[in-house]
């Protein structure tokens, strides 16, 4: 199976419907199992509207209204107006940018139940430091999946307060480690792979049970997933591998590819998406 994670940078790019419907030509022809989006925007002002695939979310959800311009819900409508149906789930984060209300997003071409769990200290909506992760849990009769989307702060603030590291303490009990479970960690987790003794250092310190797709990949097409400077990153010009997909270790991860970047396929965002193919354990 096909999945995908991408940092769509919703409404902050230009010609946005153009990134919408590049972003629908690569889920439409890989056809994924499960996708994961961050920074999925809406309009706070626009009007609230219903969707029959969208999956209403448990846990410690904020209970924002979908808006008629949720970046996710445009994605899942163009797809099913060319024939592919997903259901989707979406929880919102915090405002951004004054505008929006900013969440994360799961996409599956299999029903879930969907979860939302409140990572950071910070409860504040209006501030950015305010983090939820978005579970989808899904439950067939050969295997369950629980899929995580996830955007995440980075490892400090400027005044050496630590974020990312509470975050993910916090997402460790939503991890399922057993072996009727598999395990999809997707997102932007603001940490940088090649930083000694920060995010990604704890990562595999504390889920031992979990692979990095890239390192463990029999195939690799790319490897950063952003390019230069970007919010948050302003200082850091560099190329940097700072988007994940993490599985469990049960998996074997046949490709690694990153999308969106110019060469395998065009720019949509700030961020490049990642793409990986899984041929899943037989349990």
């Amino acid at each position: 199976m096909k999945v995908l994670t991408l940092n769509t940078h919703a409404w902050m790019e230009a010609d946005p419907y153009d990134k919408i419907e590049k972003i629908v030509d690569r889920i439409e022809a890989q056809a994924y199992r499960f996708v994961a989006l961050q920074e999925i925007n809406q309009s706070m002002d626009k009007a609230s509207v219903d969707d029959p695939f969208f999956i209403k979310v448990g846990g410690d959800d904020p209970m924002v209204d979908i808006k008629a311009d949720n970046f996710a819900l445009l994605i899942v409508k163009e797809l099913r107006a060319r024939g592919l149906e997903y259901y989707w789930s979406w929880t919102a984060n915090h405002i951004g940018y004054d505008t929006y209300d900013e969440g994360v997003a799961v996409l599956s071409l299999v029903p879930f139940e969907a979860e939302s769990l409140l990572v950071s200290d910070c409860k504040d909506y209006t501030h950015h430091y305010t983090r939820r992760v978005l579970k989808a849990s899904v439950k067939e009769a050969s295997k369950n999946w629980n899929v995580l989307s996830c955007h995440y702060s980075w490892w400090e603030d400027g005044e050496g307060r630590q974020l990312f590291k509470q975050e993910w303490d916090k997402t460790l009990s939503l991890l399922e480690n057993d072996e009727k479970t598999s395990l999809l960690v997707m997102g932007d987790f603001n940490n940088e792979a090649s930083i000694k003794g920060e995010g990604y250092a704890f990562v595999k310190e504390t889920a031992p049970y979990l692979a990095d797709s890239y390192p463990a990949a029999k195939e690799k097409i790319g490897c950063s997933t952003v390019s230069s400077a970007i919010d948050g990153w302003s200082d850091h010009p560099d190329e940097k591998r700072i988007d994940y997909i993490f599985t469990d270790k049960r998996q074997t991860v046949e490709t690694y590819r990153v999308v969106f970047d110019g060469e395998n396929g065009p720019l949509v965002s700030d961020h490049f998406g990642i793409e990986v193919e899984i041929t899943e354990s037989e349990e």
